[in-house]
């Protein structure tokens, strides 16, 4: 089963600020997360790709998390410097869950008012 983790590179910082230093959110998000990913155990299990755009601007920094047959998240106003580890502990979660369902007093506090929302699962023909 494919599990994917989509950053949206365009995000801004915030809602209020476009940029930081010259970047956008989502680069600053990936900046902080690669490093951590790259030398995270479950690195085989979760892929992570950039997307153009998540179409949650008013909710910057946004990402997704999905897989076949799982429940897809959608989270919005991350803080991009301080969200990294939270999003890899988000994807164990994920990944231990059959179904992808994450009960909210199990998310990392940096995620648990900032999730955007929970689509079903496409189902299966």
């Amino acid at each position: 089963m494919t599990h994917i983790l989509f950053v949206c590179e365009a995000c801004g910082f915030s809602a209020e600020q476009e940029l930081y230093e010259g970047q956008p959110g989502g680069t600053h998000l990936l900046h902080q997360l690669m490093p951590l990913y790259e030398n995270w155990a479950r690195k085989s299990e979760l892929e992570i790709q950039t997307v153009g755009c998540l179409c949650a601007c008013d909710r910057p920094c946004a990402i997704a998390l999905g897989a076949t047959s799982k429940i897809t998240y959608l989270f919005g106003d991350l803080p991009p410097l301080e969200s990294a580890e939270a999003l890899l502990k988000l994807g164990e979660l994920y990944l231990d869950s059959e179904d992808g369902y994450i009960l909210p007093a199990k998310l990392p506090m940096v995620l648990r008012n900032r999730r955007y929302a929970r689509i079903p699962p496409v189902p299966s023909v």
